[in-house]
């Protein structure tokens, strides 16, 4: 058994869905919220001026990470139809090298700890992208190269057996570690392009069981407001215990000093607010 699951015992009719619905791309769920993200801004404005390095990005990850200690449900996966819990909360997105057509894509995981804050996660961000960018590659990239250069009668069969080993949880560490199918989470930051949330798909292969798009923070009528889209696997909670994850953010991006906060201590949304 790998280190980066613990097994968690479904409801029956939790199991019988498994039967039902076995393939994770077959049992997504989407939504899209539009967030009132002013006090964010000025937050993480003020922020800024004495920490250069800070950016809006490395507040959203943070506020992703809280989200998903504060409502555990979020990091559970579902693979060879049982559920199972990440041992850890992992957070990976692709960074581009340049902002080109043809520019490399990065692969970053954070690996958010129970006592790390915004500066924390902001930190290591800045450092791992900064250290990847000046190596060009990380080592999951350097798998994804010589597979994807691989011609397809000796790539077919390689990936079949992968497939086959992520399912009955044997694939080697080495293939796990910094792999993006493999974090509690996949995130992208669309406002960096200009553009609002998107819905994006979720694959098979992994324990990942979300991913979720952060759009462009657009000013309207002296408030700013942003779009989440989110992508979840229905297996792993009911339709009312994402609502209340995605309440829950709302809830944190009026608050934002909880950013400062250690990551796992819990946010609860106050009666007066709800």
């Amino acid at each position: 058994m790998s280190k980066d699951r613990r097994r968690v015992k479904g409801s029956a009719m939790a199991r019988l869905l498994y039967d039902f619905v076995p393939n994770r791309v077959d049992a997504t769920v989407y939504m899209n919220h539009k967030i009132d993200v002013t006090e964010f801004v000025k937050f993480m404005k003020k922020i800024k001026k004495d920490n250069p390095n800070v950016t809006m990005f490395h507040g959203l990850v943070t506020m992703l990470g809280k989200t998903i200690y504060s409502r555990p449900k979020m990091n559970y996966f579902v693979q060879d139809r049982k559920l199972y819990e990440h041992t850890d909360v992992s957070i990976t997105f692709v960074a581009k090298e340049k902002f080109e057509d043809e520019s490399i894509e990065l692969q970053t995981t954070v690996k958010v700890k129970p006592e790390d804050t915004l500066y924390d996660i902001s930190d290591f961000i800045y450092n791992q992208v900064k250290k990847i960018r000046a190596s060009k590659v990380s080592g999951i990239d350097n798998v994804v190269e010589t597979l994807g250069n691989m011609p397809n009668i000796i790539r077919i069969p390689i990936m079949g057996l992968f497939k086959w080993l992520d399912k009955k949880n044997l694939l080697p560490n080495s293939l796990r570690e910094g792999n993006l199918y493999y974090s509690s989470t996949i995130v992208s930051n669309l406002g960096t392009f200009k553009t609002g949330a998107i819905y994006h798909h979720l694959v098979n292969f992994g324990t990942c069981s979300s991913l979720i798009t952060f759009g462009e923070i657009v000013e309207e009528n002296n408030k700013y407001y942003m779009e989440i889209g989110a992508t979840i696997d229905e297996r792993i909670a009911d339709g009312f215990y994402f609502v209340k994850a995605l309440k829950l953010m709302e809830y944190m991006f009026k608050h934002p000093e909880v950013m400062l906060e250690p990551a796992s201590k819990k946010v609860s949304i106050p009666e007066s607010e709800k």
